[in-house]
């Protein structure tokens, strides 16, 4: 199969794939499953048609004989074909343990030597009967019925207004023990049953299909609004981003206008010189640019000013502009020119502790 067949096929042949495809899927996934309870899975009919001595067809309901008959021969009521237990051949074989359809194929091709009958001329059904020893192989139950025995059946029960759902042989229940229907609808390319089966896994895929392209759809619609919502915000949001610019630039400068305020305030700087300098010396002059204070003053021929600043927390790295030498005046005083760097913050908080 190529991909211009897929592109080329119509409804019917992909939902005929489809069907094909789940059965495959839900036949490997019975494989799993342990035969009592394969068989719990099997729906029973209510009905189900068993030949009588003269070779007519009576009906069972609930497994007891019934006089009831379908109204018409298109009424379709559904029901089980169940033959004798000697209608089929039935032979127990060891075989490879291999997938359903496999096996079968392998059945298929070896029919003549498993059976008197070549594959064309019989209908079978293989169930595992058991796993086989060695663990490797499996025991399958292979039944078969000669075509024209089955059709004859089968065209019988379709007359009466039967729609047939499995066909078998008895077994010891009373319930048909095999399927030859699976291998009959396929030989005659479905069957209303499966024309129906392949019809509603059709529209099945065809809705799947439609919520698909209807989700992908509101979702490209409702990117579409999204985008268009975002264009219509769009002018808002650059001047909400405009104004939180300049909130945070405003707050910036006020920030350094706060942190230079509070490093440069001139106040400060007094407060500590006039605690550090003692009484008996004076200042008529201050300087002071933020990081560097100058004193001019006069004091008196004992006190050192320098080490008093020293003192200070708020100072550092007190040192003289004058030299060595003092100089007194006539009232007996010596003038100062000190400057001081302004200690940082990690010096006073030793300085405190």
């Amino acid at each position: 199969m190529t991909s211009r067949n897929i592109l080329d096929a119509d409804l019917g042949t992909v939902g005929r794939w489809i069907a094909a495809g789940v059965s495959w899927w839900v036949d490997e996934l019975s494989t799993l499953l342990p035969a009592r309870y394969r068989r719990s899975l099997r729906r029973r009919a209510r009905w189900s048609a068993r030949p009588d001595r003269d070779g007519s067809l009576q009906l069972h309901r609930d497994g007891r004989p019934t006089q009831a008959r379908p109204p018409s021969p298109t009424a379709g009521w559904r029901a089980d074909l169940v033959l004798p237990a000697d209608a089929v051949l039935v032979r127990d074989l060891d075989l490879p343990r291999l997938s359903r359809a496999d096996l079968r194929r392998m059945l298929a091709a070896n029919m003549d030597r498993f059976t008197p009958f070549p594959a064309q001329a019989v209908y079978f059904d293989a169930p595992v009967a058991a796993l086989a020893d060695p663990a490797d192989r499996v025991r399958v139950r292979l039944a078969v019925i000669p075509r024209d025995k089955a059709l004859d059946a089968l065209d019988q029960a379709r007359a009466m207004g039967l729609e047939i759902d499995r066909f078998g042989a008895e077994g010891g229940d009373g319930e048909a023990l095999f399927d030859f229907m699976p291998a009959i609808r396929a030989d005659q390319g479905g069957g209303s049953g499966s024309r129906r089966l392949t019809l509603w896994w059709s529209a099945c895929a065809t809705l799947v299909v439609l919520n698909v392209l209807v989700a992908v759809l509101m979702d490209v619609r409702d990117v579409l609004r999204l985008e268009a919502a975002i264009e219509d915000e769009a002018p808002r949001a650059a001047a909400a981003a405009r104004i939180r610019d300049a909130a945070n630039a405003e707050r910036t400068v006020r920030l350094a206008l706060l942190t230079r305020r509070s490093q440069n305030e001139p106040l400060r700087i007094i407060d500590a010189l006039s605690k550090a300098l003692p009484s008996s010396q004076w200042a008529h002059r201050l300087e002071w640019n933020g990081h560097v204070v100058r004193v001019v003053g006069f004091k008196t021929p004992d006190g050192e000013v320098t080490e008093a600043l020293r003192n200070t927390r708020a100072l550092a790295n007190p040192r003289s502009l004058l030299t060595d030498m003092p100089t007194q005046t006539t009232t007996g005083v010596e003038p100062f020119d000190v400057i001081a760097d302004a200690a940082s913050g990690s010096r006073q908080a030793r300085a405190a502790r």
